[in-house]
């Protein structure tokens, strides 16, 4: 059986070095490329592929509800989530949300070669630093997550804050998410009384300071 891998990136360079590892992985793979999500999508649709590798923040991603659209058009692909996004941050939500691994960018390539491995085989990757650290957590009692605010923003609030930070204004960010613009103007309230914060200038210096603490 041939083995076809999708890999989900606007970035060219990205992509062609995610196909050679891919191909190291798997010498016959056959490799699809999609640099937005409705182009993932149309593929998924028109190809049978067994892994995409995902990176969510790319033109339509850049939410957890990336993984259930894939799911809808093909139910049965492996997800490699392959984000910059740090894991520790974000790797259990998109597990939660239906992901088969997280992988950041910055692994090495035998970790990569090891998460595709590990998905195509039907289990769930994490990296071993998160997977101590989730023990660590949970012999701690989760004690270390208390005073860090982005752990306690909600999936939506992650987003939205994400995209606040990222310089949309509210009316670019309901359109994003499909959301009233009422409905950003609540998150974002709500987003301000978690980080303490007053204005967008201090909530960007707060997410970077919290979403960098390890």
């Amino acid at each position: 059986m041939t083995i076809h891998v999708a890999i989900a990136d606007d970035h060219g360079a990205i992509r062609l070095g995610m196909k050679f590892i891919v191909q190291e992985w798997m010498p016959k793979a056959t490799v699809h490329f999609a640099d937005n999500i409705s182009t993932l999508l149309r593929l998924l649709a028109d190809e049978v592929v067994h892994i995409v590798v995902l990176d969510v923040n790319i033109p339509g991603g850049n939410n957890f509800n990336v993984v259930k659209m894939i799911r809808d058009v093909r139910a049965d692909v492996k997800i490699l989530v392959f984000s910059a996004y740090e894991e520790q941050r974000y790797a259990l939500r998109y597990i939660d949300a239906g992901a088969d691994g997280y992988l950041q960018k910055n692994s090495e390539d035998d970790h990569a070669k090891e998460a595709l491995d590990t998905v195509f085989r039907g289990k769930k990757y994490l990296s071993a630093a998160l997977r101590d650290q989730l023990v660590q957590s949970r012999m701690n009692h989760g004690a270390g997550a208390i005073g860090n605010p982005v752990d306690r923003l909600t999936d939506r609030e992650l987003e939205v804050c994400h995209l606040l930070v990222d310089g949309k204004g509210i009316g670019e960010i309901a359109n994003t998410l499909l959301i009233h613009t009422s409905t950003v103007g609540t998150y974002k309230n709500k987003i301000y009384k978690k980080f303490d914060v007053r204005n967008l200038k201090e909530l960007i210096d707060a997410f970077n300071d919290y979403n960098d603490a390890t």
